[in-house]
C-alpha cells in the first residue's frame, strides 16, 4: 500500500465522485480508478459502491475511512514537526458549521484573518449539528464549530463563546400594543420556528419547557434557514426566537428575560492536526469574542410575566 492510495481514498471519499476527485488531484480518471483497484485488492475488501450516479462507502470502506483520517493526520503531523514554518498560516482550511456562525460570526472573521495572512483560503461548510459533526469525524474539515462538546475518541473541543437566543417579533406586531403584555399571553399568537432538528430549536423548547407555567406555542412556520426565519418574523407571520448576533432594526425584543435561552459553542478538532491550526483557533477565539461585546437593543416597555 501507498501513502498516496490512502490519500487518493479521502479525495474520493471527499468529492463523492472519481470524476471530481481525478481533477481535483490532477489525474485522469482511468489512473485514479486503476489506483484504487490495486488498493482493493491488497485489502481484499471492496471500498466504493457505485448506486446510479452516485457513489457510497461500502461497510469496509467506512472502516477503512476512520484509518485513513487518522493516518492522514498522523502523515501532516510528521511534516509539521519536520518543517520549522510549520506554524506559520497559510494554504487552506476548511470548517464545518451551523447557520448562525456561518452567517454572523465567520464572514467578519475570517476576513480579519485574512487581512494578516494573504496567502490563507477557506471553505466554510454550512449544515445542521448532525452534518457539521459528521464532516468533522470523518475528517473532512479541519475544524467544527458546534453547539456541544463531541464525544467522540479523537476529537478534542474548547469553549467559544455562549450565544443568546431572545423572543423577538416585527416592530409593527400587535403584541407589542398589549396590555398587560405576559408570557401567558403569548399563547394567543402564532410563533415562526425552526425546524425540529435545528439546535436553536432544542434550546428554546427545553427553555420553554422550563417557563412556570410551560408556554405551549402555536407553531404557525417551521423553516430551515436563519433568513427564512427572520424574513418571515419581519413580515409579520409570527413571534420567534433568533440569536442576539443577528438582531436588526426590524426587530424588536419581547422583554421577557424568562424566555431567553443560552447555547454555548465549541470549537472541536482532531487530536492529531496541523501546528499552524492552533494558531488558527486562537484568532478564531479572540476575534469570536470581540463580536460577542455587550449590545444595547430596545426592547420595549418592561412587562410583567405570569406566574
Amino acid at each position: 500500500m501507498e501513502f498516496r492510495q490512502i490519500r487518493y481514498f479521502l479525495a474520493i471519499h471527499e468529492a463523492g465522485s472519481f470524476l471530481r476527485a481525478a481533477r481535483g488531484l490532477g489525474l485522469t480518471q482511468p489512473a485514479l480508478s486503476r489506483q484504487m483497484s490495486l488498493l482493493e485488492r491488497e485489502l481484499g475488501q471492496v471500498l466504493f459502491e457505485r448506486r446510479a450516479r452516485s457513489l457510497h462507502l461500502t461497510a469496509s470502506g467506512e472502516t477503512f475511512l476512520t484509518y485513513a483520517v487518522r493516518m492522514n493526520d498522523l502523515w501532516r503531523e510528521m511534516l509539521d514537526g519536520l518543517n520549522p514554518e510549520a506554524e506559520n498560516l497559510h494554504g487552506e482550511y476548511s470548517i464545518s458549521t451551523g447557520g448562525t456562525i456561518a452567517a454572523w460570526v465567520l464572514p467578519p472573521v475570517l476576513s480579519r484573518i485574512r487581512r494578516g495572512h494573504r496567502s490563507l483560503s477557506f471553505r466554510v461548510y454550512e449544515g445542521d449539528l448532525e452534518e457539521s459533526r459528521e464532516r468533522l469525524v470523518r475528517g473532512e474539515v479541519d475544524i467544527g464549530i458546534l453547539t456541544g462538546q463531541l464525544d467522540e475518541s479523537g476529537l478534542l473541543s474548547r469553549p467559544l463563546f455562549t450565544d443568546r437566543i431572545v423572543p423577538v417579533a416585527a416592530r409593527t406586531h400587535p403584541v407589542f400594543r398589549r396590555k398587560p403584555l405576559t408570557i401567558a399571553s403569548l399563547a394567543e399568537d402564532s410563533f415562526v420556528f425552526f425546524h425540529p432538528t435545528s439546535a436553536i430549536r432544542r434550546a428554546v423548547e427545553k427553555r420553554l419547557r422550563e417557563t412556570r407555567p410551560p408556554l405551549r406555542p402555536r407553531i404557525a412556520m417551521e423553516l430551515r434557514s436563519i433568513e427564512s426565519v427572520i424574513r418571515s418574523i419581519e413580515a409579520g407571520h409570527g413571534i420567534g426566537f433568533v440569536s442576539d448576533l443577528s438582531l436588526n432594526p426590524r426587530l424588536r425584543v419581547l422583554p421577557f428575560e424568562e424566555l431567553v435561552a443560552e447555547r454555548t459553542f465549541y470549537v472541536s478538532f482532531r487530536r492529531h492536526h496541523r501546528r499552524s491550526l492552533d494558531r488558527l483557533m486562537e484568532l478564531i477565539e479572540q476575534y469570536s469574542l470581540e463580536l460577542r461585546r455587550p449590545k444595547t437593543t430596545k426592547s420595549g416597555p418592561r412587562a410583567r410575566s405570569a406566574r
